[in-house]
């Protein structure tokens, strides 16, 4: 149950800083990398994207990490 709640609360503290994000940074950007330049879109959006793709990228190297571990 209280593992339920903490997810909960993550989640919602999670949706209130993205709106706060959003309200925030709704400037239209257009990234500029080594030549590639991406279509404009508001600033949330790309740090909304940067926050998914660490999570992602976080939760694919830990579970290499914990099977290589594991098999020491």
């Amino acid at each position: 149950m209280i593992v339920r709640s903490l997810r909960l609360l993550t989640l919602l503290i999670l949706v209130v800083v993205s709106w706060l994000l959003a309200f925030g940074n709704n400037q239209i950007t257009s990234l500029t990398f080594l030549g590639w330049v991406t279509p404009p879109m508001p600033l949330f959006v790309w740090l909304i994207l940067a926050v998914f793709l660490g999570i992602v990228i976080g939760l694919v190297f830990g579970r290499f990490t914990g099977r290589k571990a594991a098999r020491k």
